[in-house]
């Protein structure tokens, strides 16, 4: 193999690849963040994953649950998306028609989910996609719960259906690709500030 030479063609399937994938971010709402374990650290660790989506063209999907309850989405999230986040009122993104046709139209085979809460919105919503044919990629560290074992049961959860857990790190490095790019000398400042 020639030094430089493209990867992807030869990528295991579980592998992001940012040709293939998009970026979900389920309900990261300003009431719902306060009331979760890790909120700090789930935040920042979603925002790095908007931050890597913009800078290697991943389109980015973002809905909102209920904002008459739990309010917009969070401001440091908020300043980080491009599109306005699709509204529902059921648990899976999946639920809603206006969700299923945006991912759709998008045309991209893996999912990357992140978002709020694990065992309930970004569980149902990575079950649905599973079912729909998606290859679905859960950032655990870029989720949360009000509680750790809800949180710990819906990862258990979405990898028995066939997610594949992964982190927000883990995401960025499989997207990237490799080192010694723009991006990855665009993404640096970002990995290396730990959540």
């Amino acid at each position: 193999m020639t030094f430089g030479a493209p990867l992807a063609p030869h990528r295991h399937e579980f592998v992001l690849r940012r040709d293939r994938a998009v970026l979900v971010i389920v309900d990261v709402q300003e009431r719902l963040l306060a009331e979760v374990a890790r909120r700090d650290a789930v935040a920042a660790n979603v925002v790095k994953l908007a931050r890597a989506a913009a800078v290697l063209g991943l389109p980015v999907v973002v809905t909102e649950h209920a904002a008459k309850v739990f309010g917009p989405t969070a401001e440091s999230v908020r300043r980080e998306i491009p599109a306005a986040a699709i509204q529902k009122t059921v648990f899976s993104c999946f639920g809603v028609e206006e969700f299923r046709e945006r991912v759709k139209s998008i045309g991209r085979a893996q999912l990357v989910v992140a978002g709020l809460e694990t065992h309930i919105c970004v569980c149902q919503t990575a079950l649905d996609a599973i079912a729909q044919g998606y290859s679905v990629h859960v950032a655990r560290d870029a989720c949360s719960a009000r509680g750790e074992s809800d949180h710990a049961a819906g990862i258990e959860k979405m990898s028995a259906a066939g997610a594949v857990p992964s982190t927000t790190e883990m995401a960025i490095f499989e997207l990237l690709e490799r080192a010694g790019t723009a991006e990855f000398r665009a993404l640096l400042p970002l990995i290396k500030a730990r959540s």
